[in-house]
């Protein structure tokens, strides 16, 4: 019943051909076993005609007194240990991708400075600078993003919140973002109330939010647009702070595992954005402050993500 959403019912006395489908132009279950003693893996359609993948594990029974044979059949639903296992291949087929590009910029700017820097004038030199500091930043989000990543599935993911000014935590994620945002010609807006309370934060962590919300925003969205960085307080207990692009925006279907691991926003285009690391840790280190997160559509097109933080002594 679990895996082929059928009540019991419904299939007693069928064929397991009519229970277990396979899709279209496939053929049928049975002409697919694998040999006795061998396993195989086989895509099925449910009930709803969702895809699931199972392992089918043949085994021979000879009955006692006759002759006759039997066949056993082990099935077990791996649809989600092989979906885990697709993402870590494509987790492992680009991640060497996102270490090589920023890498190969610094290497090229580095040899250029070394190279002609009697002939480069000023603004030259700056402007290799600012290429190699925003590969470094890119590099150093990258590794952060890497690093917590395997610390939650180990288990050992924790926070150290205290009593911190939000504002110092928003000018260093703009200071770190401001290579990004100049080299796209972007301006970010900030807004927020003139007496802005203190949160109790980690503020490493709650920086790390900021940076990768802001890294989406200006990737995703247009060269020359602006983003805007909104904070407001919404209850007794709860600050809400927003980051509003002007990008392609996100589907209703694509935004519910939008903040899961590995998963991208399917852009249309060439251009490939990161590795699905940045989101799914901004839900974890919110979640873990006793705030939420999510994302929505923003008015005049593109995506508005946001999340809640607790102020100075509301939790905990």
């Amino acid at each position: 019943e679990r895996i082929s959403g059928y009540a019991q019912n419904q299939i007693l006395g069928q064929s397991i051909n009519q229970v277990l489908r396979l899709p279209q132009g496939e053929g049928v279950f049975t002409d697919h076993l694998p040999p006795p003693g061998k396993t195989r893996q086989l895509n099925i359609l449910t009930q709803s005609g969702r895809q699931a993948t199972l392992s089918i594990t043949n085994t021979q029974l000879m009955a006692p007194i006759t002759e006759s044979s039997q066949m056993a059949l082990v099935i077990r639903d791996i649809t989600e240990e092989e979906a885990a296992q697709n993402l870590r291949s494509y987790f492992l087929a680009n991640i060497s991708h996102e270490f090589r590009t920023p890498l190969s910029a610094i290497n090229a700017s580095v040899e250029l400075l070394l190279e002609e820097l009697e002939d480069l004038s000023t603004a030259e030199i700056g402007e290799l600078l600012n290429s190699i500091h925003m590969s470094v930043s890119g590099l150093q989000t990258l590794i952060d993003n890497l690093l917590e990543s395997l610390s939650i599935e180990a288990g050992r993911f924790s926070i150290h919140r205290r009593r911190i000014d939000l504002n110092q935590v928003v000018i260093d994620a703009v200071r770190m973002m401001t290579p990004l945002l100049n080299r796209r010609r972007q301006q970010l807006t900030v807004e927020g109330p003139d007496d802005l309370p203190h949160v109790y934060a980690d503020p490493t962590r709650l920086t790390q939010v900021l940076v990768n919300l802001l890294s989406n925003a200006s990737k995703y969205g247009p060269i020359g647009m602006e983003i805007d960085l909104n904070i407001e307080k919404i209850n007794e207990g709860f600050l809400r702070i927003t980051v509003s692009d002007r990008g392609p925006g996100i589907s209703p279907a694509e935004r519910k595992d939008i903040f899961r691991r590995f998963v991208r926003l399917d852009t249309h285009e060439d251009t490939q954005y990161g590795i699905g690391l940045g989101l799914s840790v901004v839900k974890v280190i919110v979640n873990e402050h006793g705030g939420e997160v999510g994302v929505g559509p923003r008015p005049d097109g593109g995506s508005i993500f946001w999340f809640t933080i607790p102020l100075s002594g509301a939790d905990g």
